[in-house]
């Protein structure tokens, strides 16, 4: 007669370990929501400073490269890169929804709304020093442009 096999027991997990994995994942991504919505808003407010700087730097080249001074104009919209004197954009940027910015002026306590200002950059490839404020709901991010190279010579932020 063959020996008696005996059923190995069918482990399974409790009902109260399945609900301890579940908290747990819960509490987990609880707290990574916030962390990443406030990463994801300075990444647009940087994504919209990147878009100035790439506008200040092709500004720079092309007035260097042609002889003719060359602009960005501040629009309330977003930013416009044209030829000096010209009536044609080059390159246009729109400003994500929900974004609006302010201009402070080279030695100027007072900023200001973008109402069609010049930044002028020069054959020589100087322009005049300028700081933007972009801004989304209450965070913000403030650079300031260097004349000599157009890049970016120092920058603040606020993400709440």
């Amino acid at each position: 007669m063959p020996p008696p096999t005996t059923k190995p027991l069918a482990r399974g997990y409790t009902l109260l370990e399945i609900a301890l994995v579940v908290t747990i994942i819960v509490l987990l991504i609880g707290a990574v929501v916030p962390l990443t919505s406030g990463f994801t808003r300075e990444q647009r407010l940087r994504d919209v400073v990147r878009e100035l700087l790439v506008l200040a730097k092709t500004a720079r080249t092309d007035a260097m490269t042609t002889g003719q001074p060359t602009e960005v104009v501040f629009v309330k919209s977003g930013f416009v890169l044209q030829r000096a004197g010209a009536e044609e954009a080059v390159e246009t940027f729109r400003l994500p929804r929900g974004m609006t910015y302010q201009i402070r002026p080279f030695a100027s306590d007072k900023t200001l709304k973008p109402d069609e200002q010049r930044w002028i950059f020069q054959p020589s490839g100087l322009c005049e020093p300028i700081t933007v404020r972009v801004m989304e709901d209450e965070a913000w991010m403030e650079v300031r442009f260097d004349a000599l190279t157009a890049g970016l010579a120092d920058e603040s932020y606020n993400i709440p």
